[in-house]
């Protein structure tokens, strides 16, 4: 699949774009209270994001997003994120892709890859 380009529009496309499905994916969930940013969405938002701009996926126990030769990128701002600023983009290899994690990682993937088509599909 051709990446699209790492520009300032297409950046803000992705992430308003997540944000809307973020708030589609909270709808689905009785009770559960419309998110006012990407809190929680690090799994997802980062995936997506690997899928539409290329790069390489990173990530601790708190966040996770990803990193290509622009640097990185984290559709999320790393929303909700208790981490010093120093700290929050510091990779942990020994926590990146145990197997919980792995398993999450798994779990959003559908859903993701509808995202991407969804949202290529519009552009």
């Amino acid at each position: 699949m051709k990446k699209l380009p790492l520009t300032k529009r297409n950046y803000e496309a992705a992430k308003d774009f997540v944000f809307e499905k973020w708030r589609e994916r909270a709808a689905e969930e009785v009770g559960r209270e419309e998110p006012t940013d990407l809190t929680g969405a690090c799994k997802f938002a980062s995936l997506f994001a690997k899928e539409i701009f290329g790069g390489r996926l990173r990530g601790n126990q708190e966040h996770q997003w990803l990193e290509n030769s622009e640097g990185v990128i984290d559709l999320t701002d790393a929303a909700g994120v208790d981490l010093p600023a120093g700290d929050i983009y510091l990779h942990d290899p020994e926590f990146w892709m145990n197997e919980e994690h792995r398993d999450s990682m798994e779990s959003v993937k559908p859903r993701v890859q509808r995202w991407v088509k969804e949202f290529l599909g519009s552009q």
